[in-house]
């Protein structure tokens, strides 16, 4: 654990180094030395080879998002158009070997114990048959409840859209502030964002910290240089929407 009981919790990537570089810069200011990284390491972006290496490098947990399971195995392609498919074909060219094996062998969710604080890492949903479905709301965390019975916090990524819904005993309720403190009686599900591609209108960077010493989670969003990213892409065969959309945060 990091000498300073602070962890940081980042996903979805999507193979936009310049954006994790920036990020871990943020990281190591901080002076967090553990990392969790809940999946799609690749995808959309022009550096998946480099990003796959610099998470294998720093996170000491990382689990599969659709995007990785799609490199290494044939999964249903109802979870991607046309152009994403492009992507995932390119992509998929521009890993090592080495890269390939690291992304079959994640596990797409993960029980861990931090202090006292049970916590289940997934990249969409804890169910073990459905792992990709999206969670945005409350009507779809009523869906996962089973799953979440014995946890106090999930934390998932996905949606690309941050968010923190906690439940007291009676039904859950959307947590507006950016930072706040762990009540234990509480359970929470926490979505931490897109590193690489956010969905929610604002293009920043978005991850989680954890203190673990007073027990707060801090939203954190930082502006990375996505023109430098779109300069990249005219290297690849990637869809310039992709680009497009850094932009826009959509």
């Amino acid at each position: 654990m990091a000498k300073n009981n602070l962890i940081a919790i980042i996903s979805d990537v999507h193979a936009n180094y310049t954006a994790l570089e920036t990020v871990l810069n943020e990281i190591k200011m901080l002076q967090i030395n553990d990392i969790i990284c809940l999946g799609d390491l690749v995808g959309y972006n022009p550096e998946p080879e480099k990003t796959v290496k610099k998470i294998r490098e720093v996170c000491s947990e990382v689990i599969a998002g659709n995007h990785d399971r799609s490199m290494v195995e044939k999964i249903d392609k109802n979870w991607f158009r046309g152009t994403v498919q492009k992507s995932i074909d390119w992509t998929k060219s521009q890993l090592s070997q080495s890269s390939l094996d690291y992304l079959k062998k994640l596990k797409t969710r993960n029980n861990i114990t931090i202090e006292d604080n049970k916590i289940l890492l997934a990249h969409g949903s804890p169910e073990p048959e459905t792992p990709f479905r999206y969670v945005f709301n409350p009507s779809d965390i009523k869906l996962i409840e089973p799953f979440i019975m014995n946890t106090d916090i999930l934390f998932i990524g996905h949606t690309h859209i941050p968010f923190c819904y906690y439940n007291r005993g009676n039904g859950w309720v959307r947590m507006d502030q950016s930072e706040f403190e762990i009540n234990p009686e509480y359970n929470y599900v926490i979505n931490v964002g897109s590193v690489g591609q956010p969905r929610d209108g604002n293009p920043r960077s978005s991850y989680v910290t954890f203190d673990l010493i007073n027990n707060v989670i801090n939203f954190k969003r930082i502006k990375y240089d996505i023109d430098k990213v779109h300069e990249k892409f005219n290297d690849t065969d990637l869809p310039k929407e992709f680009s497009l959309r850094l932009s826009q945060g959509r």
